[in-house]
């Protein structure tokens, strides 16, 4: 295995460890909130975990810029967008230093299409952004499983480390 891909799995192992506290909360289970309450959990499971990086939630500024994303559009289509607003990201503030960016959908919600297009712009290593990985997590927090965990790696999806991701993930169940 390679040193990156050891890295990405090293930086995923830690997100994994705080979506399996997370979906073993019988709390949780039990109210069952909105998506930004388990994000919001989310970050406070990993308070500490990425040592010298920032955590945040629903961040979209790069310094005084709102954060666009043209991957995929053409400059027509670019027109009018809005801003872009990752659910959680681990950055270091006012630098183009970006380890990880996390779309958090619940189960019953399926407009999937938005997050996964924000994924590949924002991990596209050529792109403004450049995350080292990118994950789409779906969580059904009733049941207690994560039933996708895609990973996204320089815009495409990574079969390999989506694999691992699940079984990292099974220990939710």
């Amino acid at each position: 295995m390679s040193v990156m891909r050891d890295d990405l799995q090293a930086i995923l192992s830690v997100f994994a460890a705080a979506v399996r506290a997370l979906l073993q909360d019988k709390d949780l289970a039990y109210a069952d909130p909105a998506e930004r309450a388990l994000v919001a959990r989310i970050r406070d499971l990993l308070h500490g975990q990425y040592a010298g990086w920032s955590i945040d939630l629903e961040w979209n500024r790069r310094e005084d810029v709102i954060k666009r994303l043209r991957y995929g559009l053409s400059d027509h289509e670019l027109i009018g967008k809005d801003a872009i607003v990752p659910d959680l990201i681990v950055h270091r503030v006012g630098k183009r230093e970006n380890l990880l960016v996390v779309e958090v959908k619940k189960s019953t919600n399926k407009d999937f299409e938005g997050d996964i297009r924000k994924l590949k712009g924002m991990t596209e290593q050529a792109g403004p952004y450049g995350y080292r990985v990118g994950l789409h997590l779906v969580i059904d927090v009733k049941a207690g499983v994560a039933p996708r965990c895609d990973v996204y790696v320089d815009s495409e999806l990574d079969e390999e480390l989506t694999g691992w991701m699940h079984l990292e993930l099974e220990g939710a169940d």
